[in-house]
C-alpha cells in the first residue's frame, strides 16, 4: 500500500521519542553544509565534504564504490560541484536533470549519491532517491533512476509533504523529512 499523509505523521509519532542515530548524522551533515554554503560562494563541495555524503548514502555499500568515489581530486570535486550548484533555470526540471547529470560525472556517482548531494546541500529543495522511499510512494521495485524518475519522486514528496503539514501544522514538514519517513 502507497504510504499517506497520515502513515508519515504516524511513524514520525512513534520514533519522536527514540534515538535515531541516522537522522542526527543528517542533521549535522545538513549544518556543516549550511556553513559551507553561508561561506563559499558560488558553493562548492571539498572532497571531505563530498566524500562524507558519500559514505552516509552508501553506508555498507561505500567500500563498492570506494575506488571510483575516492579517485576524484579536490579541484574535480570543487570544479564539478560547483557547476552543477550554479546551474539555474526557471524550468525547475531541467535545472533538476542539469544538476545531477553534472554531478554524475563524477566517477562513481550514481543517481542516489547526486540526490543526495542535493539533498543535504538544498534541503528545502530536495530529497535523497533509493529504491526504499520509491517503493513506499508508488509500489514499484526500481534499482535504477534517471532524472525523470527523480523528478516524480520529488513531486510525490512534495504533495505529501503539503498534505502532512496540514495534518501537523507544527511538524516542520519538508520534503525531506517526508522522504525519511517513507
Amino acid at each position: 500500500m502507497m504510504i499517506t499523509a497520515a502513515d508519515l505523521k504516524d511513524r514520525r509519532i512513534a520514533t519522536r521519542h527514540a534515538d535515531d542515530a541516522g537522522l542526527a548524522e543528517v542533521e549535522s551533515l545538513k549544518a556543516r553544509l549550511a556553513r559551507a554554503r553561508d561561506k563559499r560562494v558560488p558553493l562548492y563541495l571539498s572532497r571531505d565534504e563530498f566524500l562524507s555524503i558519500c559514505r552516509w548514502k552508501l553506508g555498507d555499500q561505500y567500500s563498492r564504490a570506494a575506488r571510483l568515489l575516492e579517485s576524484n581530486s579536490e579541484k574535480r570535486i570543487k570544479r564539478t560541484t560547483q557547476m552543477a550548484f550554479s546551474c539555474k533555470d526557471k524550468d525547475a526540471g531541467f535545472e533538476l536533470a542539469a544538476r545531477v547529470t553534472i554531478l554524475r560525472l563524477l566517477p562513481g556517482v550514481g543517481m542516489g549519491v547526486a540526490s543526495a548531494i542535493l539533498a543535504l546541500c538544498y534541503p528545502k529543495r530536495y530529497a535523497p532517491v533509493d529504491s526504499r522511499v520509491w517503493l513506499s510512494l508508488f509500489e514499484e521495485q526500481r534499482g535504477s533512476f534517471e532524472p525523470a524518475d527523480y523528478e516524480r519522486c520529488l513531486a510525490r514528496l512534495n504533495e505529501l509533504a503539503a498534505e502532512v503539514r496540514t495534518l501537523d501544522p507544527k511538524g516542520a514538514w519538508t520534503v525531506q523529512l517526508v522522504g525519511y519517513y517513507a
